[in-house]
């Protein structure tokens, strides 16, 4: 039980480490290259995982996958672009507050076309957090 909770640490730190330094890898390399070697080194890492892990996925067939499911990946590329491009313009809290913001709106909105689920929590969770977020953010500086 204790390593879900140190992966989670991990995994936080990671979040919000990460738009950091590729803003930074932004200004040296450029925006397509940061996002080229981010993408890269993901893609190595789920190889190696998929490697690790193929007793646990020999059952599942990528062929019998849906390509909607397959989304994530081009939704993904496109936040992780831009992600690159405006970390270094924008404070480090809205770094970490706005792709979190940005996935539960997303996550609301696939739960609902693609499974029908609408949950007025999540919605007012999501309101929660942007209000917070404009509030922190018309203060002054």
């Amino acid at each position: 039980m204790i390593v879900i909770y140190l992966l989670a640490i991990f995994i936080g730190f990671l979040v919000t480490v990460t738009p950091i330094m590729n803003g930074r890898n932004s200004l040296v390399l450029g925006t397509i290259k940061t996002t080229f070697y981010h993408y890269f080194f993901a893609l190595v890492t789920g190889i190696i995982l998929m490697f690790l892990l193929s007793p646990i996925l020999s059952g599942i067939e990528i062929d019998n996958i849906s390509l909607k499911y397959f989304m994530g990946g081009i939704l993904g590329l496109s936040i992780i672009v831009m992600m690159n491009y405006y970390a270094v313009r924008i404070k480090a809290i809205h770094i970490a507050i706005i792709p979190f913001l940005g996935q539960m709106t997303m996550g609301f909105f696939l739960d609902y076309l693609l499974f029908g689920d609408l949950d007025l929590k999540t919605i007012f969770g999501m309101s929660v957090v942007l209000l917070g977020l404009f509030i922190q953010s018309s203060g002054k500086n």
